[in-house]
């Protein structure tokens, strides 16, 4: 099997919005490169500073079926929810999604995360790649992003002392009760 490879340099290729099936899916393909976060619109959305992810895309045909393996390895930065400072969450993995022409081939790929060729909007199939990518290193982000040792830029006032401050709701209703009887 023949495979092309495409190595990134700064000032030429990118990596590319989408694989063309019909092109690479029978000789594969492989771009190697760094991107930028701010590049992913919806995870530049997500995080306070641009962060530089290294990558690797692999497309591959093993026994009739297309493959995309590709690793990610940086992190990205977002806000802590305590402390409202900066926090770095590592982003690194080792992703393999089957592309498959049918759903006949399910069976095949054991248990594997997949694609269907029909689910992809274009008339040609092209394999959105920067959009897959995206969508992992999102969920790769935690709900509430926290740091392990931080503390609350508000202090928390002592509960004695709070309770002490606090009138009574009901003192009024008290005084109200003796006068209608």
């Amino acid at each position: 099997m023949m495979t092309k490879t495409v190595n990134h340099h700064p000032k030429q290729q990118s990596l590319p919005a989408n694989i063309m099936l019909d092109k690479w899916a029978d000789i594969g393909f492989k771009w190697q490169g760094s991107l930028s976060s701010t590049e992913l619109k919806r995870l530049s959305e997500q995080t306070v500073a641009d962060s530089v992810l290294d990558l690797t895309f692999v497309l591959t045909k093993q026994e009739g079926i297309v493959w995309l393996n590709y690793q990610v390895s940086g992190e990205v930065f977002v806000t802590c929810q305590r402390c409202l400072e900066s926090l770095g969450i590592d982003v690194s993995g080792e992703y393999r999604l089957a592309v498959l022409s049918s759903d006949g081939d399910i069976g095949r790929i054991n248990d594997a995360e997949y694609i269907l060729v029909d689910e992809l909007a274009t008339k040609t199939a092209k394999l959105p790649i920067k959009d897959l990518l995206e969508d992992e290193l999102l969920l790769t982000l935690p709900l509430s992003p926290k740091h392990q040792d931080c503390d609350m830029p508000v202090q928390m006032l002592n509960e004695e002392k709070y309770e002490e401050e606090q009138e009574n709701p009901f003192a009024s209703l008290a005084q109200l009760k003796g006068k209608l009887s």
